[in-house]
């Protein structure tokens, strides 16, 4: 192949790239038929770079974004589409494909942060309600409005059964609080061991105390009772000795027994 027939195949490819300058968007569309998403999106980016206002290059690589799972990034590239009184079918597309976005990522958010969840889920009606205006006849939209709205109304009475159900601990903790507070404590507190050596000593001190006291008290009972004078019998003594006295009394009857057993003396011859 000579220089001069070169030339002309790169001049041809040239001219066809120029005289096709969509060719880059439509093989972003080959790519994403083919669920080549990740390929597809770089086209589309590559394409935009060239076509920067296209409503049909930002829409699809919104489509494609979703495709991926980057429902953040999808909803940026769909808010890009410009409007277009004269295209309420382009308006309806682009605002049901937001409403997808939205319930995405609140339907991500629902278990971890249930408000940002709620916050998504009203975005998503929003776009919804935008799509049907749009497109009365969309019962896609409808559709999705309807379940949606379903799905918030659950959230929101899961989120306050949640709240009720915290309030009532909580008055069920600060009531057995204040209950504890009014009961007085019943459980004392042991005690150093150092304390309750010197209470025992006490306790022994003052018992050996009381019995010295009452061996004093015993002791001088005593002594009162045996204290005399000079030439004058004790208590105990002239008890002891009236004791002694009523052993050698005699008895009324006992007197006549003697009196009847006695001899008269007689006197002795020789006086």
């Amino acid at each position: 192949m000579t220089g001069r027939t070169i030339a002309a195949v790169a001049l041809a490819a040239v001219s066809v790239g120029w005289l096709d300058p969509h060719a880059t968007g439509h093989e972003a569309s080959r790519l994403y038929t083919a669920g080549k998403f990740d390929d597809a999106a770089g086209k589309y980016n590559e394409a935009l770079v060239d076509q920067p206002d296209s409503p049909v290059l930002h829409f699809n690589l919104g489509d494609t974004l979703y495709r991926q799972g980057k429902f953040t990034e999808a909803v940026n590239a769909l808010q890009q589409v410009p409007g277009s009184d004269a295209d309420t079918g382009r308006t309806a597309r682009v605002a049901y494909n937001i409403g997808n976005a939205k319930y995405r990522l609140g339907q991500a958010a629902e278990s971890s942060d249930p408000k940002a969840a709620l916050g998504l889920y009203a975005e998503a009606l929003a776009a919804y309600r935008r799509a049907m205006g749009a497109a009365p006849d969309d019962a896609d939209a409808k559709f999705n409005h309807e379940f949606v709205e379903k799905k918030m109304a659950d959230l929101k009475k899961k989120l306050e059964e949640q709240q009720k159900k915290q309030q009532q601990q909580q008055e069920n903790q600060d009531k057995q609080d204040e209950a504890q507070q009014d009961q007085p404590s019943q459980q004392q507190k042991p005690e150093p061991e150092g304390d309750r050596q010197n209470q025992q000593q006490d306790q022994q001190q003052q018992q050996a105390g009381e019995q010295q006291q009452q061996q004093q008290q015993q002791q001088a009972a005593a002594g009162q009772a045996g204290e005399k004078k000079d030439g004058e019998m004790s208590k105990a003594e002239a008890a002891a000795l009236l004791d002694a006295q009523r052993d050698q009394e005699v008895r009324p009857d006992e007197v006549v027994k003697k009196l009847q057993g006695a001899g008269v003396v007689e006197a002795p011859e020789d006086w």
